[in-house]
């Protein structure tokens, strides 16, 4: 499995724009993705602590996560967000790391992220 930043970004939006603070989001409700694609990503944001959830191991030995729900975002899930939510701000973060051949991370997302808000508001 990979780190699919497309599901990660979903992952979080979705979870911002529940109705309830309490409202759960299953890895099955992703209809474009493979459920173990979404549940993957939701286990790799909750280890990271962007997100609280619920991930089930499957016990039968396949290797499969039987069950995912994402619960909450943390203050750093919702700071994430807030680097990676405006389209303009993403397409250009994703350029700079294509540019660089960088694979993203978390952290170089956030500080990429920042560098280029900033020169947004300096320009």
């Amino acid at each position: 499995m990979i780190k699919n930043w497309t599901i990660i970004r979903d992952i979080l939006l979705r979870l911002e724009a529940t109705s309830t603070p309490n409202t759960a989001l299953n890895a099955n409700q992703f209809a474009e993705y493979s459920e173990q694609e979404v549940a993957y990503n939701m286990r790799l944001l909750s280890e990271a602590g962007y997100i609280k959830a619920n991930i089930l191991e499957s016990k039968s030995g396949d290797g499969h996560i039987a069950a995912a729900l994402a619960r909450s975002l943390t203050n750093a899930g919702h700071d994430l967000l807030d680097t990676i939510r405006n389209d303009t701000m993403w397409v250009k973060i994703q350029d700079t790391f294509k540019s660089k051949g960088i694979d993203m991370t978390f952290d170089l997302v956030i500080t990429a992220g920042k560098k280029i808000a900033e020169s947004f508001l300096l320009s």
